[in-house]
């Protein structure tokens, strides 16, 4: 299981995935190796404001099954991106990255924003605040397997969400993450 700690509400299942490609096929990836599925890439579109981005991961996908999908939202919700354990450092979440930007500029969406784990501030809960840990991380004086990825692959923080999920070991808060598309042109 790619996220052992999550709480069991929290976890996609089939049938999650199911509605998500009934409702958003294109924003649906994955990676296979022959045919077992290695990674995955789960996305939706939305509107964001950015004033007010406070949100928790189970509203945000609708309980999972991502119904609060807009067709029409000038963003792409990364909710989901997972590497089987056994698959990691191989650089699938950034061909899965990857595959998400392409169908931004296909799309011609502003970008994509996401709640992002903060993995490895497990370590350091103790020591110093969820905003230090996450501005250390950006500055590159601490690493994060899963913060330093995304901002490796253009991704920049534009604030903490606390309570976002529920995550006993690694803690419930994330960063909101935004990658802005370099290509977007405003319609009208």
């Amino acid at each position: 299981m790619c996220y052992p700690s999550l709480h069991a509400d929290e976890l996609l299942r089939g049938e999650h995935f199911a509605s998500h490609h009934r409702l958003f096929p294109e924003g649906q990836h994955v990676a296979l190796d022959g045919e077992q599925v290695v990674g995955q890439s789960s996305t939706f579109r939305t509107a964001v404001d950015f004033e007010h981005p406070d949100h928790a991961f189970i509203e945000i996908i609708a309980g999972g099954f991502f119904t609060n999908h807009d067709p029409n939202g000038a963003y792409l919700y990364g909710a989901d991106i997972s590497t089987h354990p056994h698959y990691r450092r191989r650089g699938i979440a950034s061909q899965l990255y990857d595959a998400r930007k392409a169908l931004i500029r296909k799309l011609g969406l502003r970008g994509m924003v996401a709640g992002g784990m903060i993995p490895g501030y497990r370590h350091y809960r103790n020591a110093l605040s969820v905003e230090d840990y996450v501005a250390q991380v950006v500055a590159g004086q601490l690493s994060d397997p899963t913060l330093s990825a995304q901002l490796r692959n253009g991704f920049s923080v534009r604030g903490i969400l606390h309570d976002y999920l529920r995550d006993e070991v690694n803690g419930n808060d994330a960063t909101l993450i935004v990658w802005e598309n370099p290509d977007y042109t405003p319609q009208g």
